[in-house]
């Protein structure tokens, strides 16, 4: 299956690359005069207003996921495509771990794409309450917890976000093909201007667990606090360092993600990274 999620991000780039390509013939194609006049100036998009493109390339000391453990003492790549028009988007992001640790194989170390996720979401406002929505599908693709168990899951999700000061967001995920787990975070932002379009952003969330169907668990999970920089390079191209520090918000949780972890030990997980962003 991983083979077809990978075949799909093949295509969004394919599809991506036949409307940019198309785009460009239709201007050259035009009298020179209107040629002249859509040359490109600071802040103009290359493709129209309505379709977008993100390319982004994160690099991170540690892959954790709503509070667990996914990598450990490895360099992890996030590649990420997106690709949206009038509100829908899609997306393929990848987990590329470049020293895999796996207790199951006497902790051999491998370089291998542990995780490719497809996402489809829509995403609108309603003005007159400043607020935001998303619903949305994932479909995870995943070599499992120690490597060797291919895995895949399903998950529909929906998230509010009022336009006020701290972005508070509420997020509300449902398992749809393994059991009827539930997983609900509530999370808050805010970014400081410090240098011209340069920005000091930082945040958290504190999340709730509930699955009765493949492990009796239903808790306070997870929390986690970051922080990072937002520095545009240009207006398509920008950089953003940042750390993080997850933690477990009750005993249950912290006893579920010690029993994840790679030494059976570790529950709060301080790690973080840098992220290239190309957006057009």
């Amino acid at each position: 299956m991983k083979a077809f999620v990978q075949g799909v991000a093949v295509i969004v780039l394919l599809m991506l690359g036949i409307i940019l390509g198309t785009y460009s013939y239709a201007q050259d194609a035009a009298p020179e005069k209107a040629v002249e006049q859509t040359i490109l100036k600071p802040g103009m998009k290359a493709i129209p207003e309505d379709l977008t493109a993100n390319f982004n390339a994160a690099f991170y000391s540690k892959y954790v996921w709503r509070g667990l453990e996914l990598s450990k003492d490895s360099l992890v790549i996030f590649p990420s495509v997106t690709v949206g028009y009038k509100g829908f988007a899609v997306n393929v992001w990848v987990d590329f771990d470049t020293d895999f640790n796996n207790p199951a194989r006497g902790k051999e170390d491998e370089t291998k794409i542990q995780e490719t996720d497809l996402t489809l979401t829509y995403s609108n406002k309603i003005s007159p309450l400043k607020l935001d929505y998303t619903v949305g599908w994932i479909y995870y693709d995943t070599d499992g917890f120690n490597g060797d168990s291919p895995t895949t899951n399903q998950e529909v999700f929906v998230t509010l976000a009022l336009d006020l000061l701290l972005k508070p967001t509420l997020s509300v995920y449902r398992e749809i093909e393994t059991g009827e787990a539930w997983y609900t975070s509530l999370s808050v932002s805010h970014g400081f201007k410090i240098y011209q379009d340069w920005t000091w952003d930082m945040g958290g969330w504190v999340s709730y667990y509930n699955n009765k169907s493949t492990e009796d668990f239903s808790d306070l999970h997870d929390g986690n606090v970051w922080t990072g920089l937002t520095v545009p390079v240009n207006s398509f191209f920008s950089i953003i360092p940042k750390i993080q520090y997850s933690f477990p918000l009750s005993s249950n949780a912290r006893e579920r993600i010690k029993a994840s972890s790679f030494n059976g030990r570790d529950s709060d997980f301080f790690y973080g990274g840098i992220s290239f962003d190309f957006k057009i």
